[in-house]
């Protein structure tokens, strides 16, 4: 039970409260916790309750900007997009707002002003709402143009890999998409457009952005915005060249790297461009393109490693794939298998139940119902 104990330290009195337990049979004291003299603890209980209680976002916002300060991020910026004389803020405190709330909570350039009173940015960035509508973020955003923004991002991720040591043996390259709201007469957005959404929002116009990343982290390397109508084998092939040189520049000779990619990038001058540059590669195939290696019986393959794989067999040949012949690994998982195929099943299951509604619906049907007959 916590009793209160009273030091004198140089004539004054002082107070603990201290609570005593019994630790292997002997009388302990398992917590000392400091109340302060008699005057500090007689105000604190006089203090009146708070009239009302504000609450500011801390967490967030101090490690975002504690990674932004890593990286040196808006010196970086403002390097390659210097502010101008008469300018408040620079291109790169608006750039580091905007993906502090890109990062933290997502808005509308609109409602950022509102958004970044309730954080701790307050201090950390200091801006006033007035340097932060809509209107100043787009004319802070036009002065940057695509050769700044690769400048940029060749920086940033330098610094990343030397300041955190990045493996960059294994990196991944994968492109995909993101639906927008933009009105399908808006004619000045030029990459918006209709294309097969990953999201299912084939109605509305979407973005492609093609990443690569390290393995370890997803931490990203390089990017590429495209037209959202364009196949992800035509992204590969128009920013091959400059995908290897940031490979290149980033590694400095210093390890072999390999590139993965998917099936959706396969053709027959990526792959040629991919085996005439310096680096290794993993891509994959589409199945049914190859029924023989479709035929290979699971006793065929062997176990992987059952510590990091336990589920996955292999099976590895060569074969002529694309006019060269190439190493081809076959694999299996059952446990990949069960789960695709208790989803095939419900779902087989939720279209035969909409089909016997669809006939009981129908078989029901009046004959003198309004409307056309089925037939």
């Amino acid at each position: 039970m916590p009793s209160l104990t009273k030091k004198i330290i140089r004539g004054k009195p002082y107070y603990y409260l201290r609570e005593c337990q019994r630790v292997e049979g002997k009388p302990k004291i398992v917590s000392t916790i400091y109340l302060g003299p008699p005057q500090s603890i007689l105000d604190r209980l006089m203090r009146p309750e708070p009239a009302q209680l504000a609450i500011y976002e801390f967490g967030a916002s101090a490690a975002v900007w504690d990674m932004a300060q890593a990286i040196d991020l808006r010196a970086t910026i403002d390097r390659h997009v210097p502010k101008r004389a008469s300018q408040g803020p620079s291109v790169g405190q608006y750039m580091l707002m905007a993906a502090f709330n890109r990062c933290m909570a997502p808005r509308s350039k609109a409602q950022v002003a509102a958004w970044y009173q309730k954080t701790a940015l307050r201090r950390l960035l200091p801006l006033s709402s007035g340097q932060l509508t809509s209107q100043r973020f787009w004319d802070n955003m036009a002065r940057i143009g695509d050769q700044h923004i690769t400048a940029i991002e060749q920086d940033i991720a330098s610094t990343v890999v030397s300041h955190f040591g990045l493996d960059l043996h294994c990196l991944l390259f994968d492109a995909t998409n993101f639906f927008t709201f933009l009105d399908s007469f808006n004619a000045r957005a030029k990459l918006p457009q209709r294309g097969h959404s990953k999201e299912g929002r084939d109605n509305l116009r979407i973005l492609g952005l093609a990443l690569l990343v390290t393995s370890d982290g997803q931490v990203p390397l390089f990017h590429h915005t495209y037209a959202g109508n364009q196949h992800d084998s035509v992204t590969f092939h128009s920013v091959s060249e400059e995908l290897f040189q940031r490979c290149r520049s980033l590694a400095r000779g210093a390890c072999d790297i390999t590139l993965v990619f998917d099936k959706g990038n396969n053709s027959q001058e990526n792959l040629e461009r991919v085996a005439d540059s310096p680096f290794h590669f993993v891509g994959s195939l589409v199945p049914t393109q190859h029924q023989d290696l479709l035929s290979v019986s699971r006793k065929a393959m062997r176990q992987l490693d059952p510590a990091q794989l336990p589920a996955v067999r292999s099976y590895r040949t060569r074969k002529v794939v694309f006019g060269i012949e190439r190493t081809v690994l076959c694999t299996f998982n059952q446990e990949l298998f069960d789960s695709q195929t208790q989803t095939l099943s419900r779902e087989i299951a939720k279209r035969q139940r909409k089909l016997q509604e669809l006939r009981t619906h129908l078989e029901n049907r009046r004959p003198d119902s309004p409307g056309k007959a089925p037939t």
